[in-house]
């Protein structure tokens, strides 16, 4: 009964920084086509299709695999918390987690994102991708979230290379979730590992669970 309640305060602590994010989006303005410069769109579970075009938009030479969250593998990541604290970073939609082998060296979620000009999140406000692996936004003091246990809850997940990327994103925030990507490729090409294996990629799409999340407060 505590851990059903206890996921039932994460979908609406999620739910709650999406609401204030498009909150900000209509603070300046009545109008109603605010969302969509942001990129806000309604979504009703995993589509192949939008996914398909949405890959399709990122850069030709971006080498990444691509994978699907269901809602039994969103909460386990979350689950991989040592506290509530933990577990509300990593309950979040859109996510970050660098891996140097076993270890989480670097973790970014859409929370401590400031806004932009642009209709957008930046997601390197302080330079923290200008160097590899990033610095990292969320403190790791604490953390014990090891990619074997992502590994468990992703069995796609190789961990064949040093380095393992993993970013969560969602077609309901599309424009927000392609500079997510777009700020990994850039970090990724400009400085990258030059020794060693290098780094293998996946880009795990959560629009069921973040569906299924909004039903439930509806």
């Amino acid at each position: 009964m505590k851990l059903l309640q206890f996921s039932k305060f994460l979908i609406k602590e999620m739910i709650k920084n999406i609401a204030i994010l498009m909150v900000f989006l209509t603070l300046s303005s009545c109008n109603t086509l605010m969302p969509l410069l942001f990129g806000f769109r309604e979504i009703n579970g995993y589509d192949a299709v939008q996914c398909e075009k949405f890959y399709k938009k990122l850069p030709k030479d971006f080498a990444f695999t691509p994978l699907v969250c269901d809602e039994k593998q969103f909460r386990q990541v979350s689950e991989l918390g040592a506290d509530s604290m933990q577990m509300k970073d990593l309950y979040q939609p859109l996510k970050i987690m660098y891996f140097h082998g076993d270890s989480l060296v670097s973790f970014h979620i859409n929370c401590y994102c400031p806004p932009t000009l642009g209709f957008n999140l930046n997601w390197n406000y302080d330079h923290q991708f200008d160097v590899f692996p990033p610095a990292t936004t969320v403190p790791l003091e604490g953390y014990t979230v090891t990619r074997t246990q992502m590994q468990s809850v992703f069995p796609e997940i190789k961990g064949e290379k040093d380095y393992a990327v993993l970013v969560f994103w969602t077609n309901m925030l599309h424009k927000v979730s392609r500079a997510e990507i777009k700020t990994v490729y850039r970090n990724l090409k400009r400085f990258g590992p030059s020794t060693g294996s290098g780094a293998e990629v996946y880009l795990i799409n959560d629009d069921i669970p973040l569906t299924k999340s909004l039903h439930e407060t509806e």
